[in-house]
């Protein structure tokens, strides 16, 4: 007990107390982790398929959080350089045609939280001049402005801005539509109406679900591994429609259960009628 309402303290070999920091230290991460979908885009990076996070959402975002940049948070550039690139060579003639340039910024992004100011250093980088698939060359008219871009997004992901994205949470289709329906609710002019709406589909959804175990597969273990897979999907199906995952869970072990239950009746039948056709 603690009747004096003081922080806890740890004992340390010197002998002396030190205060345990109780602080919730993911209190600001929680807030800016999730990301609308209106903020994010799917960009093909030499053959990969990449989710790009719009940079005014982050910043936006950061200025709800600290204040306006240049009060609550800002940045100052470090390093602004340009590294040489690799080579490249004409193969049919063996010629060195030159060098690919990237663009390099370190910058460090200041903040101020909780009566604190923070600091973060990240690089960020742009292709400068390059040399493209289709054999000719390509230079960039703004690489400076891209790579303060690309450090200013780094070192917000590190206080947990859009950590979805860098999670790679939009890569899982459940994710990215569970994160749909938010962003309908929060952009809709009448939210109430969209929420009933969702509710309706999710209510619909395990109509069906439940329809198809209890009555359409004609094995047990099939019943039981489509039963794991409905499960399995509820909660993001809930969360899309607002509600708690655990009547819906109920009804589908329900209906499991009773499809189940179905088929051993209906093998039981059969059973019976053939031995009856036997002793006919």
């Amino acid at each position: 007990m603690n009747p004096t309402n003081e922080k806890p303290r740890l004992r340390v070999p010197s002998g002396r107390y030190r205060v345990v920091d109780s602080a919730d230290h993911l209190e600001l991460w929680r807030d800016v982790n999730t990301t609308p979908t209106t903020a994010i885009k799917n960009k093909d990076v030499k053959g990969q398929k990449l989710t790009a996070l719009e940079p005014m959402h982050v910043i936006e975002q950061a200025t709800r959080k600290f204040g306006p940049i240049g009060i609550g948070w800002g940045y100052r550039i470090e390093v602004d350089r340009f590294d040489q690139g690799a080579p490249v060579y004409d193969t049919k003639k063996e010629k060195l045609l030159g060098h690919e340039l990237t663009h390099t910024i370190r910058l460090a992004l200041w903040y101020k939280w909780n009566g604190q100011v923070g600091e973060i250093t990240q690089y960020g980088h742009t292709p400068a001049v390059y040399y493209t698939r289709g054999n000719y060359w390509v230079t960039d008219e703004d690489p400076a402005k891209k790579s303060v871009t690309d450090a200013i997004k780094k070192c917000l992901s590190l206080l947990g801005f859009s950590a979805d994205v860098y999670y790679g949470k939009f890569d899982n289709k459940d994710y990215t539509k569970t994160q749909q329906a938010a962003t309908r609710i929060a952009v809709a002019e009448n939210q109430d109406a969209e929420i009933d709406k969702l509710r309706q589909d999710y209510a619909d959804w395990l109509k069906r679900e439940c329809d198809t175990l209890r009555n359409k597969i004609p094995h047990p273990k099939s019943i039981e591994l489509a039963s794991t897979g409905i499960l399995n999907r509820l909660p993001d199906k809930a969360s899309i429609a607002r509600v708690e995952a655990d009547k819906g869970r109920d009804m589908i072990i329900k209906a499991r259960d009773e499809g189940i239950a179905r088929v051993y009746a209906e093998q039981e039948k059969a059973k019976q009628q053939k031995e009856e056709a036997t002793h006919d």
